[in-house]
């Protein structure tokens, strides 16, 4: 084999594998470091929270030195965070969730999709199912 194969073959083999390597059904995610300030009321079994820490983490294949935001919980159960757009996997801690009324959702970790400009996000433990938008028939 001559140089000249050796090197076209290893360019063969390193475009394989930066094309060939991770999972194409993934669902993508955020690289941005855009910054917004988002606030919200946090609530648990449909009531407001009145104590804890809200966190933000933000950090993922795209950003992984993100850091992890957190926030107080006022006694009306409302929190204002900075945090980065995107993809942030939110949990709560507070008495409320370490009730033993409550032991179930200690591991309450939720994925929210933080959107450009800043804006208001409540958070419900348990998480709220999504509302599906039905079409109308024609």
């Amino acid at each position: 084999m001559t140089r000249r194969d050796a090197v076209g073959r290893l360019a063969v083999a390193l475009w394989v594998i930066g094309v060939g390597c991770g999972n194409p059904d993934a669902p993508p995610v955020s690289g941005s470091m855009d910054e917004v300030t988002v606030k919200g009321t946090v609530r648990v079994r449909g009531k407001p929270v009145n104590n804890g820490i809200v966190t933000f983490r933000t950090s993922n294949i795209n950003r992984p030195m993100a850091p992890t935001r957190e926030a107080p919980i006022a006694k009306d159960g409302t929190y204002t965070i900075k945090t980065l757009v995107g993809e942030n996997f939110v949990s709560i801690t507070s008495k409320e969730v370490l009730s033993p009324r409550n032991r179930d959702l200690i591991e309450n970790e939720q994925m929210i999709k933080v959107p450009p400009g800043d804006g208001d996000i409540d958070i419900d433990i348990p998480p709220k199912p999504p509302t599906e938008i039905l079409k109308a028939p024609e």
